[in-house]
């Protein structure tokens, strides 16, 4: 892989939630939120995955949603503004046929999850990527994550690095582990960069050797979130003033499962509609209120 593979997999990278209408796919409103990221020149964007409801979506959807966000990213930007498609199956045969329509559609990227409930070891997630790699039309940069609390599994230093070892089409790796002791272990250990997927631990994994981040919060303040990690990077003491002020808001996101309160901040904000899909429900007012409360003290929703 060249530089230029590996150039968007650096600073701010926003994990986008796919937006619903009635039960379908709003590209819209896919269109409006890839507009705000491009105005804050953001590294990437991430459709599917966990904050996507990949795992959701069926997969014709899965090339309309990467389709569209491919043509909304080039017409909104005046850059090359990536997008990375994150695919969460269990099979390996459906990941495979995801995989390829997202790349089909035009893809630069594939996020690939740990597939839950099969818990495979190691050589078994080789096979997994494998299988994947196998499905596509031309190599596309695969980039690997670790996020045991939606997966089940806990991939630790050693056994990423004979992953990344065995599979050389992965070029990035997105720690979702909430201990920066494991960032500092991976960054030396690991020969591809390194991610923080957690908005809880971008500072302490940019400081310990991450080259950015998957985001959730960047939906909602893109431009802070780049300005953050790139102060972190560069260990510019304006990084703490930045992290303080991020984390309320990165504590709202957190009142239930990842993306209902992101959908309805969005929705709040008149981005899109709170829609999500089964078995997801919707804020309660008493989680509504909170969370709205937050977008208000971080001067993002007026009160009526």
């Amino acid at each position: 892989m060249t530089d230029d593979h590996l150039a968007f997999h650096e600073g701010a990278i926003t994990a986008l939630p796919t937006p619903f209408r009635d039960g379908v796919l709003d590209l819209p409103a896919l269109d409006r939120l890839i507009e705000h990221q491009a105005r804050q020149r953001m590294s990437a964007i991430l459709v599917g995955g966990a904050t996507g409801e990949g795992w959701s979506l069926e997969v014709d959807e899965v090339g309309q949603l990467v389709a569209r966000a491919v043509a909304s990213a080039a017409e909104n930007s005046d850059y090359d503004l990536r997008v990375i498609f994150g695919v969460t199956e269990v099979s390996s045969e459906r990941a495979a046929r995801v995989a390829r329509n997202a790349a089909v559609a035009g893809a630069d990227a594939l996020l690939i999850s740990t597939p839950s409930f099969a818990l495979p070891d190691v050589p078994g997630v080789i096979a997994h990527l494998r299988y994947i790699l196998d499905a596509l039309p031309s190599g596309l940069p695969l980039i690997t994550v670790n996020e045991p609390e939606r997966t089940g599994t806990d991939l630790g230093p050693e056994a990423l690095k004979e992953i990344v070892e065995a599979v050389p089409e992965v070029v990035a790796h997105c720690e979702a582990v909430g201990r920066p002791a494991r960032a500092r272990t991976l960054a030396g250990a690991l020969p591809v960069p390194l991610l923080a997927g957690d908005d809880r631990m971008i500072g302490p994994m940019v400081r310990h050797g991450a080259c950015g981040a998957i985001t959730v919060v960047g939906n909602l303040v893109p431009g802070e979130v780049a300005a953050f990690i790139e102060a972190a990077r560069k260990d510019d003491p304006a990084a703490d003033g930045l992290e303080r002020k991020l984390a309320p808001l990165v504590d709202a996101l957190r009142v239930t499962t990842n993306p209902v309160p992101l959908k309805g901040a969005l929705a709040a904000l008149g981005a899109t509609r709170p829609d999500v899909r089964a078995p997801l429900l919707r804020l309660d007012t008493r989680q509504r209120t909170a969370l709205e409360r937050s977008l208000t003290l971080a001067r993002l929703l007026v009160p009526s």
